[in-house]
């Protein structure tokens, strides 16, 4: 069989068009058969098309009746479409028509469509063919829709005259839509109607209409006759019904989905989609007064002020008392020149809502604009009384008195309060160092300048500014602190290092300075100096147990030898082991410092040795939930499962610190995305800073969306009010703040998945949501949590986007005729034992550059090439002939480096899982060799639902072959690449996990407490 897309060009023949008489012959022919069967209806129908015109079927099934149209016709074309992809036995179906096919030696003559027929038609459409369509036969779906919808898209594709031919039209909603298209159509007219069949009557199975398609021809019917024979008022009646049905029991629902994507686009700035989408909510709700007034402020962001402030007029008459309605009008009002009534809007917004803070501050800014001084320092004054906690009214309050000059101090006061509010606000530091200023106070104001240009991260400024400070006097040592860590960013090592020992001259017994520069030895690879300073620490401030524990779970981010993985690996049992025995929970105090400890990092460096981590993971898990325990003896009881909602609805959450452009994310996103809100109501939880694209995407997924960072107790309290069934954590292990959440039961069942591949080792986490195709047949004994084994590779993942600008190989400083081999994992998944590998394909592949990224830090990165330099020496080459190290790139840019690279080469131990992912839509072929763990094994699966499997390895010598063999076969190269791109469907955004996932939820809950008796 062939496809159709690649075929389309060469069917653009011009047609000669048949003649009517020829259908005709065909009518009677068939109304002379009593014995006819459909097969030969379409037989003589083929029979009686020119040779440039081609046979349409849509819902071929095994192919009976695309033998029985093409038999004896061996000079004609047809395009057949079925969508096979969508059913569960799409193979088996699959096979059996390509056989059918083979049999009769039809296979040149078919082009074979696997897809729904309106995808088929857009792609027809978009192929520019000229070739017409003699017959269409349509044996799809007997719904109403589909079968008008299938009349109009083959419309423009048909030969003139054309024969139509539709099977099922015992189906009332067919009969309709056959109808309602001739009705609208006057060159369409009914010719035969076949009735369903008896048992002594012709064998059309159930029911045949044909219809003629001729422009130069119009068949007028009317009223009383269309009325008789085409109208069946009950049809139309229940199509009616459907709509109110919908509009009764769906609409809320799907108006509060689009509603929800409207807001996102807005939020994001995609101003003309979220207006098209706000219209169409309206075409719902036509009087609705929140819609009305964010579509407005779409049209106030395009500066369409006009259309702004008629439908923010609209909200308002439909909604006189919103106070954020009137604050808006004041906006498009002042924007328009319109001062006083602006005033009076902001102050009617006021006085229906007085805790609108933003009111009040735009109304002071106006009032100083039109030098109303003292009328805007009451305004602002009136402002910090209706709200203490808006750090804003506190900026303006003192931005008054600064610029008044009239007083100074109070005007620092203010700031320092705005600052306890929002302590990293770059405009606060700002205007405090302009107050210091004003004051005489040079140091001062230079450590502010400093922290505003720390925080807008230009750091050569923010070190020049530090440096003037400290020359005449001595800082806090949070000064200390981001000074460091701007020659950190600027990988100033000595520098760095230098700083802290600095301020800890100044403040020796400060754990927070201690804590950043062990941790900054660590990541310049200075790890033997980070223990040493993290021992005498731990001695000089022993009730310190972030310093403790720090000391315990220090490792190297990479290592030159398998043997030193070992010995820092003996080291960390040992201390963890001396942790957990000293670490008591006698009292509040300790109770507290133990939480705060466990807050400060993970063991996230553990999981690269490549290692089983199970039972030390239980043991750390053991001991955070014991300290969480103690911090919250209430949070770690059993909980009952809760009801269902009033609408049957299971309450899924989905919590992580990595709702935002990362890794975590793009992974997962696809479970909420794709879930069936029929059936659960999905709350989203995260803790980090700041929110994104992405961010706004899980909360357009969500029933409910929470962003509450910095305060842990707070948002396990929301979790617990929602009352959840299910929490889900999307990854545990690499943000410390979670893996305490997680050492908690804020719902009856608690999961986690392969956002961060490893177990979690907690007792208060029941389910490890997998990959079938990644789990080695013994994954279960490689988690405390039960295994689920989820279809594929276990998540949605969408396929993504490629640059429209691209870079080529000279901007990445590659060879152009480089076979350029790709490995861009982090640093520390790289393990020494694994570096020969690169020399040994460069041994084989002369031609050959590996491209890899760097580490943040310069040292860990040299610490990397000199390990490669030392395993390319044994080869006899020079590693830098070969190897090239980027820095980090932009998502763009990156896409751009798969583009112009020639193999991805994924890592042993620890595989590539998005990296892999966006390879393949970069049509890449990977080289893999999966491992024990299931960390090790996600290119592995990845390639096997790919069904690309020819580049997977079965061991390190055989990985090796494959790689050398890409390089020096392009053939054989292309070939893979070839099969990457025909089956990039089968990889991308796969629903049958999300089904498995949701049929998993609903069996927990139902069987709760006991577990499902499946993994």
């Amino acid at each position: 069989m062939q496809r159709l897309p690649e075929l389309y060009k060469n069917l653009g023949q011009e047609s000669v068009h048949p003649k009517s008489e020829q259908f005709q012959s065909v009518l009677n022919q068939v109304e002379g058969k009593t014995t006819a069967n459909i097969m030969q209806l379409l037989n003589f129908a083929v029979e009686c098309m020119e040779p440039d015109e081609v046979y349409c079927e849509i819902g071929c099934s095994h192919g009976a009746n695309l033998l029985g149209s093409l038999l004896n016709h061996p000079d004609q074309i047809a395009y057949a479409v079925d969508d096979f992809s969508s059913l569960d036995d799409s193979e088996e179906k699959l096979e059996i028509l390509s056989n059918n096919l083979s049999l009769f030696n039809l296979d040149e003559q078919v082009l074979f469509c696997d897809q729904n027929f309106e995808e088929f038609f857009f792609d027809l459409k978009e192929s520019q063919s000229d070739a017409k369509i003699g017959v269409y036969f349509y044996s799809g779906n007997p719904d109403y829709r589909s079968q008008l919808l299938g009349l109009l898209l083959v419309k423009p594709f048909l030969a003139n005259p054309a024969l139509i031919i539709v099977n099922n039209t015992n189906w009332s909603s067919v009969q309709q839509a056959n109808w309602d298209f001739i009705a609208t159509h006057p060159d369409c007219q009914l010719l035969l109607n076949l009735p369903t069949p008896t048992e002594n009557h012709f064998t059309f199975g159930n029911g045949i209409q044909i219809l003629s398609y001729d422009m130069t021809q119009e068949s007028h019917y009317n009223w009383s006759e269309y009325s008789q024979k085409f109208r069946n008022p009950p049809l139309i009646q229940a199509i009616s019904d459907l709509h109110n049905d919908f509009e009764f029991t769906q609409k809320p629902q799907a108006v509060n989905t689009l509603y929800k994507e409207a807001l996102y686009l807005h939020h994001i700035g995609d101003f003309f989609p979220a207006e098209k989408k706000y219209k169409e909510v309206l075409q719902w709700h036509t009087y609705h007064a929140d819609v009305l007034h964010d579509l407005g402020i779409v049209y106030y962001n395009l500066q369409q002020y006009q259309n702004c402030l008629s439908h923010l007029l609209q909200s308002l008459a439909i909604d006189p008392a919103s106070g954020l309605h009137h604050y808006s009008l004041g906006l498009v009002l002042e924007k328009i020149g319109n001062i006083p009534q602006a005033i009076e809007a902001y102050q009617k917004s006021i006085q229906l809502n007085p805790k609108l803070i933003n009111a009040y501050n735009n109304l002071g800014v106006i009032l100083c604009q039109t030098d109303q001084f003292q009328d805007a320092e009451y305004v602002y004054r009136q402002a910090v009384t209706a709200n203490p906690s808006h750090f804003g009214s506190y900026i303006n309050l003192g931005n008054l008195l600064l610029e008044q000059h009239r007083n100074i101090d109070e005007a620092i006061e203010l700031y320092q309060k705005a600052l306890q509010l929002k302590p990293r606000d770059p405009d606060v530091m700002q205007n405090l160092g302009i107050a210091y200023d004003l004051k005489h106070d040079p140091a001062k104001s230079a450590f502010y300048f400093g922290n505003y240009a720390h925080i807008r991260q230009n750091y050569e400024a923010a070190i020049e500014q530090y440096e003037k400070g400290l020359k005449t006097q001595i800082g806090k040592s949070s000064i200390y602190i981001n000074l460091a860590d701007c020659y950190e960013k600027l990988n100033q090592e000595e520098k760095a290092i230098n700083t802290y020992h600095e301020g800890l001259k100044h403040y020796p017994k400060t754990p927070r300075l201690y804590f950043c520069l062990i941790v900054a030895l660590q990541n310049f690879g200075r790890i033997h100096e980070a223990i040493t300073v993290a021992s005498q620490a731990a001695q000089l401030l022993p009730n310190d147990l972030i310093l403790k524990i720090e000391e315990q779970r220090l490792l190297p981010i990479i290592y030159d030898t398998p043997e030193e993985i070992n010995f820092y690996r003996r080291r960390f049992i040992q201390s963890l082991e001396v942790l957990i025995e000293q670490t008591t929970l006698d009292s509040p105090e300790a109770i507290e410092k133990a939480k705060v400890g466990i807050g400060a990092r993970t063991n996230f460096y553990l999981q690269y040795q490549g290692k089983d981590d199970l039972e030390l993971q239980k043991r750390y898990g053991e001991f955070v939930h014991r300290v969480m325990a103690a911090n919250y003896p209430e949070w770690v009881k059993p909980l009952p499962m809760p009801s269902r909602s009033q609408n049957g609805k299971i309450r899924i959450g989905y919590i992580s610190n990595a709702m935002y452009s990362h890794t975590v994310s793009k992974l997962l996103r696809g479970w909420p995305r794709n879930h069936d809100q029929k059936k659960f109501e999905l709350y989203g939880y995260t803790n980090y800073a700041k929110i994104d694209a992405m961010t706004q995407q899980f909360a357009v997924y969500s029933h409910a969306f929470y962003h509450i960072p910095g305060d842990l107790e707070e948002l396990c309290q929301q979790i617990l009010s929602d009352q959840l069934h299910i929490l889900v954590f999307l990854d545990i292990g690499m943000h410390p703040t979670i893996t305490q959440i997680a050492g908690l039961r804020l719902a009856p069942v608690q999961c986690t998945t392969w956002g961060h591949p490893i177990t979690s080792g907690l007792p208060t986490i029941d389910y490890f949501l997998s990959s079938n195709l990644m789990e080695p047949e013994n994954g279960e004994n490689h988690y405390s949590e039960t295994l689920i084994r989820l279809p594929n590779i276990g998540v949605s993942y969408s396929k993504p986007a490629l640059p429209k600008t691209r870079k080529r190989r000279s901007d990445f400083k590659l060879r152009s005729q480089a076979v350029v081999y790709l490995s861009c994992q982090s640093t520390f998944k790289y393990l020494p034992q694994y570096d020969y590998i690169f020399a040994a394909i460069a041994q084989r592949v002369p031609q050959a550059q590996f491209v890899f990224i760097s580490h943040s830090s310069d040292s860990i990165t040299q610490q990397f090439a000199q390990r490669l330099k030392k395993a390319f020496a044994g080869f006899g080459l020079d590693s830098e002939d070969y190897c090239v190290m980027l820095p980090r790139l932009n998502q763009n840019d990156y896409l751009s480096l798969n583009l112009v690279s020639d193999v991805f080469l994924d890592t042993l131990g620890w595989s590539g899982g998005n990296t892999t992912l966006e390879a393949i839509a970069c049509n890449l072929p990977v080289v893999t060799c999966p491992g024990e763990f299931m960390r090790g094994r996600h290119s592995y699966g990845i390639l096997r639902m790919l069904g690309v499997t020819e580049t997977i390895a079965n061991d390190e010598a055989e990985y090796i072959d494959i790689a050398v063999r890409l390089g020096l076969d392009p053939q054989w190269r292309k070939s893979i690449v070839a099969q990457i791109v025909a089956n990039h469907d089968r990889l991308y955004d796969d629903k049958t996990c999300v089904e498995a996932l949701e049929a998993f939820y609903e069996r927990v809950v139902e069987d709760y407490p006991r577990k499902p008796d499946f993994i």
